[in-house]
């Protein structure tokens, strides 16, 4: 009689922990999903900022033109370089929303690995780009319209000039190196989410 008991005891023990490791594996899901999720908002937002200020800016450039057009041919050609960048990076921060947008819990786990990998590709593409490309010619130019200016220019513009290259430059830097830590975060949680779900 106290063995059939013990089994019946033994029985509801294990039926009571597969229930605890079943809670705790769906608190597990959805907490990576949380997190990942808002990693991947983050990342849509941070675009569509990006988007909308450079777009933003390409009246500004054209005023700028208007004032001071046809004065020195450094500062059109500084002018021109942002214009074209302020008309391609939207396009292709646009393709970036776009491939971001296809992430989504309710679809296969391997599509949103592929999304952020895709993602993730995209970004040091832009990276490679922008250190061998954007950036120094964009100092090039930058300095090429102070050296052009140097009787005209100011002293707090040279100081306000190398603060604002200085800025730029550790500002880019920082957002790299928390983008490669926010991808590692989201692969890892994704990672975890399709173990669990493969269980």
């Amino acid at each position: 009689m106290e063995l059939e008991d013990l089994k019946e005891v033994w029985a509801a023990l294990d039926a009571k922990l597969k229930k605890n490791v079943e809670l705790e594996e769906s608190i597990i899901l959805e907490m990576m999903k949380s997190k990942a999720g808002k990693l991947v908002n983050r990342f849509i937002a941070w675009e569509i900022i990006s988007v909308v200020v450079l777009l933003l800016f390409l009246p500004v450039c054209f005023f700028w033109f208007g004032l001071f057009g046809g004065r020195n041919i450094a500062s059109d050609i500084l002018l021109f370089y942002g214009v074209a960048l302020c008309f391609t990076y939207p396009i292709w921060g646009i393709l970036k929303i776009h491939g971001l947008m296809k992430f989504d819990f309710l679809k296969d786990i391997g599509n949103n690995i592929s999304c952020i990998n895709r993602y993730n590709i995209q970004i040091k593409r832009e990276k490679k780009i922008s250190s061998i490309f954007i950036w120094p010619v964009m100092v090039i130019l930058i300095l090429l319209h102070v050296i052009s200016m140097r009787a005209t220019m100011p002293l707090w513009m040279w100081f306000f000039t190398i603060f604002l290259l200085v800025i730029v430059t550790l500002s880019n830097f920082w957002w790299y190196k928390k983008f490669n830590k926010d991808i590692t975060s989201i692969l890892r949680s994704l990672d975890e989410i399709k173990e669990l779900k493969e269980k």
